[in-house]
């Protein structure tokens, strides 16, 4: 038995590794759900797709206003995005448009990756209702599409606090 094999059946998973299989699971899920609800239901599978992640959203929101002490500001916005972006494995520039204003660019998406090799971008009913719902978290705070993803690249995304 090699020595990684060992390690997982003896219950030795370093952290990293960990992480890297919860993050490949959770990007099966949310790329697999839809799909089956779509073939399923419709688009009223995929409506119900979004009330799952618009609900898991305000959730995480509120546990990292809990856990972590995030406030209700657009920065607060801004940091909760980041801290989803970090977990999923995400990779995001922040351009800070005005005080009122910041836009996201992903450089690397690997929920995007997933529904390209699937062959259809989910992202209006697994992310956007998620990541709105988690951009939410700073009052008055709303998220819109500026670019929506597409056969070339990811999308871009941004917050603004009215």
């Amino acid at each position: 038995m090699g020595i990684m094999k060992t390690a997982a059946v003896k219950g030795i998973i370093p952290a990293g590794n960990k992480v890297g299989e919860l993050r490949s699971n959770l990007v099966r899920l949310m790329t697999e759900l839809p799909i089956v609800l779509e073939e399923r239901f419709g688009a009223a599978g995929l409506e119900a797709v979004s009330e799952i992640f618009r609900r898991l959203g305000e959730e995480d929101a509120q546990a990292m206003k809990d856990r972590l002490g995030f406030g209700d500001t657009l920065k607060d916005s801004h940091d909760a995005w980041a801290v989803i972006g970090h977990i999923m494995g995400a990779k995001m520039e922040a351009d800070w448009v005005s005080d009122n204003r910041v836009e996201f660019h992903h450089t690397y998406c690997p929920q995007y990756e997933s529904f390209q090799e699937r062959g259809k971008l989910y992202c209006d009913s697994v992310c956007l209702p998620y990541v709105s719902a988690i951009g939410a978290i700073g009052k008055g705070v709303k998220t819109d599409v500026v670019k929506a993803a597409d056969e070339n690249s990811p999308c871009v995304k941004g917050l603004s606090k009215t």
